[in-house]
């Protein structure tokens, strides 16, 4: 029996990027679901989830298409990129780190704090 070679494809990897990352941020910011940034774009929410997961190299061209789509100028975009304006994403990260390194009497504390907003 032969066996096929699996093509490569650059769907089959990742590499996120902080552009990809950024375009998650704006569709959040829109408030848009996967589904309606692709309708929005006129394309599949596949893409949308390609684009954000850093499973497409994302040209110019592509950026372009997001963010008009989206309604945010390219200085915006950039700002986010080059770490001018914090997105919230990365926050969340970085609490969940110190959520993992704290101890169960401390994480009941924060636990309680958190219940409170």
């Amino acid at each position: 029996m032969k066996l096929k070679k699996k093509k490569n494809r650059r769907s089959d990897f990742k590499v996120m990027t902080k552009e990809a990352k950024a375009l998650k941020f704006l569709r959040e910011a829109r408030g848009l679901s996967m589904r309606k940034a692709g309708l929005v774009l006129g394309t599949s929410d596949a893409f949308v989830n390609h684009s954000e997961h850093g499973r497409i190299d994302l040209t110019p061209n592509i950026i372009m298409r997001f963010l008009n789509a989206y309604g945010f100028e390219y200085e915006y975009f950039k700002k986010i990129v080059e770490g001018k304006i914090d997105i919230p994403e990365s926050q969340l990260e970085e609490c969940i780190g110190l959520l993992k390194r704290m101890s169960p009497e401390k994480l009941k504390t924060v636990k309680t704090i958190l219940q409170s907003f």
